[in-house]
């Protein structure tokens, strides 16, 4: 009896084993402002914005070590500043991806944030064809040659570039990254988009998990844009209730704090990350374990909200 129960308790650990080099083993919220590269070249007197600029590149720096020590094998990012269509998610399918991003008030040249990344290509066209197959509104775009053996690597530029430029991993190249560009239309209709993002975010997370590897997910997002007059998009009253209830979605993981009170402020706070959050979310509520979420900042130095967030399984 007693050598039955070892038997049942080593299949039981070898099982757990198994599920736990094959599930997403973390997700992360990075913002992709120029800011978070190098606060050196932040262009302000005020002392307090000049503070919390260092503090979201601090904790960039943080998420990225993060993402280094968990050793993936695929980083799956959303990125909402890539090259977009109308109405489908599009999927990079491509073998190499390059790109540059500027600093605030530094353009290139001198301050030039190149990044050249691998792409899986193959994980990409899977994940459209089995997201097809479950009518989720996916496609994939491929530049400059046949789909998967390009000559010329995939542009990508700060949506894409900022968030990874903090991941050794990626430079280094032993994790490969899919890349998921958000709609055109999550700029007129993140608020109507959400029972399908979430639902995307569990189809995501169900064919994420299925897979015999190691996976990140990083959301690329800046928060409200609407926190200064000075601004490009000018000021509103919605910008800072807006950014406290997605800071508050992340440190309960209460989705009526995102999908409810933050969304009830997105249309004037103009956030671009909205709608990868609201996915991320959905694929945490798809999970079937528990996460340890943590907000690591979450400050507006300049027009725009800066938040970083892990989101790590029990």
């Amino acid at each position: 009896m007693f050598a039955s129960i070892l038997v049942v308790i080593f299949i039981l650990k070898s099982f757990y084993v198994i599920r736990v080099d094959s599930v997403v083993i973390g997700a992360f919220v990075m913002p992709h402002g120029g800011i978070a590269l190098d606060p050196r070249y932040f262009n302000t007197t005020n002392a307090t914005a000049k503070a919390q600029a260092w503090l979201v590149h601090d904790a960039s720096k943080q998420v990225g070590k993060q993402i280094d020590d968990l050793k993936p094998d695929t980083i799956v990012l959303s990125t909402p500043h890539g090259i977009a269509a109308p109405e489908d998610f599009i999927f990079y399918l491509s073998p190499r991806g390059f790109g540059f991003s500027d600093t605030d008030n530094c353009a290139c040249p001198p301050c030039c944030y190149n990044l050249s990344v691998a792409m899986d290509s193959k994980g990409s066209e899977n994940l459209v064809r089995i997201l097809k197959d479950e009518n989720e509104k996916v496609s994939y775009l491929s530049a400059f040659g046949p789909p998967g053996n390009e000559d010329f690597p995939f542009p990508l530029r700060w949506g894409e570039v900022v968030p990874l430029y903090f991941t050794k991993s990626v430079l280094g190249q032993p994790s490969k990254v899919i890349i998921l560009s958000q709609p055109s239309r999550r700029y007129t209709e993140s608020v109507e988009m959400i029972p399908e993002l979430h639902h995307l975010g569990e189809s995501l997370f169900e064919i994420l998990q299925s897979q015999l590897e190691k996976i990140v997910v990083i959301i690329s997002a800046d928060l409200a844009h609407t926190h200064l007059k000075s601004g490009p998009y000018g000021f509103s009253t919605a910008a800072k209730p807006f950014d406290k209830a997605c800071g508050a979605w992340v440190s309960t993981q209460d989705s009526e704090k995102l999908v409810v009170e933050a969304a009830s402020y997105v249309e004037k706070a103009l956030s671009c990350g909205f709608t990868g959050l609201v996915m991320l979310d959905g694929m945490l509520k798809a999970s079937p374990f528990t996460w340890e979420s943590r907000l690591l900042a979450n400050y507006h130095p300049s027009y725009y909200g800066m938040m970083l967030a892990s989101f790590l399984p029990r």
